[in-house]
């Protein structure tokens, strides 16, 4: 069983990353505010090409925007072998807590990370933005 409560990943469809790179069909589930946070849409938007072609004119979109994408599990550099280690790190390094209200997400019936943490991980997913450096390297 997950933290959350929900079921094991073998045994339901696969888990939605809330940090995947900006591809066409990958979902826009946030921007950076001038807060440095990330604020989370209300409404699903699936982006295209186009779109991408357009948002990298001002540099990469994992710098302002957060993107979601099928878990990729072991696939994924940053796969533990057993869960996602992003979530895991950031946890740690920024020690946030849960707070009674969660805030409006797009994808938390699937998020890989809300299932392995619970709501723990609703509030250090809007203090993450996604690094592209790792996977280019």
């Amino acid at each position: 069983m997950s933290a959350a409560g929900g079921d094991p990943p073998t045994a339901r469809a696969p888990y939605t990353c809330p940090s995947a790179p900006a591809n066409a069909g990958a979902g826009l589930i946030g921007v950076l505010g001038p807060d440095g946070r990330i604020h989370n849409l209300r409404t699903p938007m699936t982006v295209d090409a186009d779109f991408l072609n357009a948002a990298k004119a001002a540099g990469p979109p994992e710098a302002r925007m957060r993107f979601s994408g099928t878990c990729q599990t072991s696939a994924c550099v940053q796969w533990t072998g057993s869960r996602c280690g992003v979530i895991d790190r950031a946890m740690e390094a920024l020690q946030a807590h849960a707070t009674p209200d969660l805030p409006p997400c797009t994808i938390r019936a699937s998020c890989r990370w809300f299932a392995q943490t619970g709501p723990k991980a609703c509030a250090t997913c809007a203090l993450i933005v996604t690094d592209t450096r790792i996977a280019a390297e």
